[in-house]
């Protein structure tokens, strides 16, 4: 096993050990539910990384005995270790990461000025709405999703403030 994890795989050895996802059903589920469109479509490669942590010692596989044969999930104390530096990992942590809003930012200035214009506007009724929903949903989540959850609000909130400056530009 390599000795840093890759952010799936952190983030997979994270929902069973912080989570509580004891299942890799549960844990795909989580990656699916998730309101970021790149987790979303991780969904896949949860079953792949699970049985891959599982050979490298990292995860602990106990099947239950139950109709569906279902296996509990857990870290092995060598899993949270490298959990543990993943978590720690500062520099890899403030990195910008895959950001599709940063991607496209400088080229909606090439566009068209209605179609421009068109752009930001439904950008800002998006941001609005997700921020709303953020919102709602807020309450109802575990500490460790509050968090994250705070952080894309703050994000969300910062990349309205740009469209709006954007818009009063044109």
């Amino acid at each position: 096993m390599e000795k840093s994890l890759t952010e799936l795989e952190g983030a997979v050895l994270s929902e069973i050990h912080h989570r509580g996802k004891a299942t890799a059903f549960a844990v795909r589920r989580a990656f699916q539910v998730s309101p970021s469109v790149e987790w979303s479509g991780s969904a896949g490669a949860v079953y792949p990384a699970i049985k891959r942590l599982t050979s490298n010692g990292l995860i602990r596989s106990e099947t239950q005995n139950t109709a569906r044969k279902t296996s509990h999930l857990s870290l092995t104390p060598l899993g949270i270790a490298l959990l543990d530096d993943w978590v720690a990992d500062i520099g890899r942590a403030v990195g910008v990461g895959l950001d599709p809003f940063r991607l496209r930012s400088g080229l909606w200035a090439h566009l068209p000025t209605e179609r421009r214009q068109t752009a930001f506007l439904a950008l800002r009724d998006a941001l609005v709405s997700q921020i709303a929903e953020a919102e709602a949903y807020h309450a109802t989540l575990d500490a460790v999703e509050q968090r994250r959850t705070e952080l894309a609000m703050i994000l969300q909130r910062a990349r309205l403030q740009w469209v709006e400056r954007e818009l009063s530009a044109q």
